[in-house]
């Protein structure tokens, strides 16, 4: 039989029932032994990684609930995308389209906080249809091998705002690179280091910690006498 308990709803002394306070089951985890009862059924409050509070059966906890809900519609979602008419559920353009929604939507990605933390969102045209997104890519240029790219690193997911570039562009256009425009030309610190034979940790270090700006951000470097 469940434990009894006092007034209080502590455990008696010396009864069978294990405190399962601080426990963690899948998404859950046991804030407390709640006050509902059932018949001779002991409740858990629990409360789910997403943020939402449950309250689960003993026996279920331990053997089949693993969220407030949240897992069983996070899979029912992936159920659908991968049994979607449209076939491409296997397709690089349908995982760009995934895991471009996960970084704006699912707080529980990785991504999350670089995305969806900072505001930025998914157009509801594409957030609500891969088609659209489908058609776009298409008439925009997209072909494998390509990712797609916000023009506005601060902006939203949305035809006005992306473009499709290789690797390589991509990784010139984040957050942290530092763009400088010269003589009605912009390139970023690594491109100008590249054309103009300056090694990139001396740009690096002039821009950053001496604050030059051209020209004098790209004077010859000044060799040593022997």
């Amino acid at each position: 039989m469940p434990a009894k308990r006092n007034k209080k709803g502590q455990f008696i002394k010396g009864e069978s029932l294990i405190d399962l306070k601080g426990e963690r089951f899948g998404r859950l985890t046991v804030i407390g032994l709640s006050e509902k009862r059932v018949g001779r059924k002991t409740y858990w409050d629990c409360i789910c990684d997403c943020g939402n509070k449950k309250t689960v059966r003993s026996d279920s906890l331990k053997k089949t609930t693993r969220s407030c809900g949240c897992l069983k519609d996070e899979q029912a979602a992936i159920n659908v995308a991968l049994n979607h008419k449209h076939k491409d559920s296997y397709s690089h353009l349908h995982y760009l389209w995934i895991r471009m929604k996960q970084r704006c939507n699912n707080p529980n990605t990785t991504r999350f906080y670089d995305y969806g933390g900072r505001g930025i969102k998914v157009c509801k045209e594409w957030n609500e249809s891969y088609q659209s997104f489908k058609d776009w890519a298409y008439k925009s240029g997209y072909k494998e091998g390509l990712s797609i790219e916000r023009i506005d690193v601060n902006g939203d997911y949305s035809p006005e705002n992306c473009t499709w570039i290789n690797t390589i562009d991509q990784a010139n256009n984040r957050r942290s690179t530092i763009w400088v425009e010269y003589q009605g030309e912009k390139l970023n610190l690594k491109q100008w280091s590249k054309k103009l034979g300056i090694n990139y940790g001396t740009l690096n270090a002039r821009y950053n910690r001496s604050g030059m700006r051209p020209p004098e951000l790209f004077y010859p470097v000044k060799k040593t006498p022997r």
